[in-house]
């Protein structure tokens, strides 16, 4: 007796760990979102590079359960049980942005810590949030660094993302922000 195609395809599926992945969540969606680089004119950190993507995971509880010792403690039993995550109604999802940005210091002077301020975009170019990360990573003169994160959101609507440095602390204790605050965005 031959399985029917789709019973072959979610077995594929699940032997690719793409129906329920390795943690116990599974992953409905997923999309590259347009990240786009700003700046001040005088910052002296500036973003070059970003990517981002939106991913939608449904998380899988596991419950541990309680014993009792002798002596009344409750105790964790090292073993789970996951429920299915694909159940209707059962689990909200959760939105994810993961990726990376570049960073460069265009200055002579070694960068001690730095703010980088995250700026969300629906499809209409509205601003839906904003977000800001201090990042205490040193930067030598005229150098770059990878910086990876990643951001929890209660929604999918996020179709751009803008990343732009909004505050710099140098390594002799001097802080540089902007002269007006204000995001320019392109």
């Amino acid at each position: 007796m031959r399985p029917d195609r789709l019973t072959q395809a979610c077995r594929l599926l699940l032997a690719a760990g793409i129906l329920v992945g390795p943690g116990g969540t599974s992953e409905a969606l997923q999309r590259t979102v347009p990240a786009k680089p700003a700046k001040y004119d005088e910052a002296p950190v500036v973003v070059r590079q970003a990517s981002v993507r939106l991913v939608e995971t449904y998380s899988a509880p596991t419950q541990y359960p309680l014993a009792t010792s002798p002596e009344g403690y409750e105790i964790r039993v090292k073993r789970s049980r996951v429920r299915y995550a694909n159940r209707a109604n059962q689990q909200v999802p959760t939105y994810l942005l993961e990726g990376h940005v570049e960073v460069a210091n265009e200055t002579r002077r070694p960068v001690e810590a730095m703010q980088i301020t995250t700026v969300f975009v629906n499809a209409f170019r509205e601003r839906i949030g904003t977000d800001r990360y201090s990042i205490s990573q040193e930067l030598a003169p005229r150098k770059t660094r990878r910086i990876d994160w990643s951001k929890s959101l209660p929604h999918h609507e996020v179709f751009e993302v803008y990343f732009v440095v909004t505050a710099v602390r140098f390594a002799d204790g001097e802080v540089w922000t902007p002269t007006e605050e204000l995001i320019l965005l392109p």
